[in-house]
């Protein structure tokens, strides 16, 4: 989120917070209830799953392009998005990066530790570029928004968010030209240059900058356009499931932006939403030891997963409270103390 003019609470949108809060949710439980059986194996049956849930990312990156490009209508200067995003992004995930990596060293976790030199690269929250390994495996998506803020923060800064639905047009072409090159042509483009360009994920950023865009009441036919645009790439390049996830992000996205969803201002989503980005920073590996243990215990897996989820929701309550947010606050505090103009010096009376 970047730093903006002053504004009253109001202009914070609670039904988005609440969604990505759910969308959190969501991947936590895909990983507890199908990803952790499928690498370790659950000792018994399960009562439930949700083998859908990380979808949940695809509802983030559409979230982001909403967000990301209502606040950058409001930003000041590059430099204002930049302090902004780091100050948001990288305390409490510097924190996780400790946190996770102490458990899976005590948890003698070796399949997933990470030499000293490949835990540092990951301090950069570059690593996916470089094809290393993450701390944790959720931590790749961090890469694909860094490099959406870079582009977004680039496209501000040559003053083009107001042709940004021609430019999305175009941008989602890249997503065709890596998904048809090398049968059509026999072509390979660069994973690399598709990586930093967002090919396979833009669509989902785009739907939520269209929602936005309607909600900011800009033309009505672009928007839709981007929207209609993006539904094709998906279902021409990924696939009935894919597209049918982005048919649900933009629906449920374009209901948050024209008409709003009252019942994701329940309490406890919108607890969820204030959370969700410690909480999915710190869930697989940590849940993942916790859950082993339970169940190694003697816990059935129906119980275990639950005493595993409330005990990572109350981890992340408490990176919350007692790193993100006080670290996001203090940086910027100093950032708004440094960029305000100096007090001119008292006029003396010459004596």
């Amino acid at each position: 989120m970047t730093l903006e003019r002053p504004s009253p609470p109001a202009s914070r949108i609670a039904d988005l917070d609440a969604l990505r809060g759910l969308a959190a949710l969501a991947v936590v439980l895909f990983h507890y209830t199908t990803r952790y059986g499928e690498l370790y194996g659950h000792e018994g049956a399960l009562p439930f799953a949700v083998p859908w849930g990380h979808f949940g990312v695809q509802l983030f990156f559409g979230i982001s392009g909403f967000v990301i490009f209502m606040t950058l209508e409001r930003t000041r200067t590059l430099a204002d998005f930049a302090v902004s995003r780091f100050s948001r992004l990288y305390p409490a995930y510097w924190a996780a990066m400790l946190l996770t990596g102490a458990t899976v060293l005590v948890a003698g976790m070796n399949e997933v530790a990470l030499s000293p030199s490949a835990f540092a690269a990951n301090a950069t929250m570059l690593q996916s570029f470089a094809s290393l390994p993450s701390v944790d495996g959720v931590y790749w998506t961090l890469s694909v928004e860094l490099a959406f803020y870079v582009a977004m923060g680039l496209l501000w800064r040559l003053r083009l968010l107001g042709r940004i639905e021609p430019l999305l047009l175009v941008w989602m072409s890249l997503h065709w030209i890596w998904s048809f090159a090398p049968g059509l042509l026999g072509i390979e483009p660069s994973w690399l240059l598709g990586a930093v360009l967002l090919q396979q994920h833009i669509p989902f950023f785009a739907i939520g900058i269209a929602a936005y865009r309607l909600r900011a009441g800009a033309d009505r036919r672009w928007p839709a356009a981007v929207i209609v645009a993006a539904l094709a790439t998906v279902a021409a390049c990924d696939g009935l499931i894919d597209v049918e996830v982005a048919a649900i992000t933009a629906a449920t996205l374009l209901a948050v932006a024209l008409r709003g969803l009252p019942p994701l201002r329940f309490a406890p989503f919108v607890w969820l939403g204030a959370i969700s980005y410690s909480l999915y920073l710190l869930h697989q590996y940590i849940g993942f030891a916790l859950l082993g243990r339970i169940e190694a215990a003697g816990v059935s897996p129906g119980p275990a997963i639950l005493v595993t989820l409330a005990a990572i929701l109350l981890i992340a309550s408490a990176v919350t409270l007692t790193i993100e947010r006080p670290a996001l606050n203090a940086i910027r505090r100093r950032w708004r103390a440094r960029r305000a103009p100096a007090r001119p010096e008292p006029l003396v009376a010459a004596e």
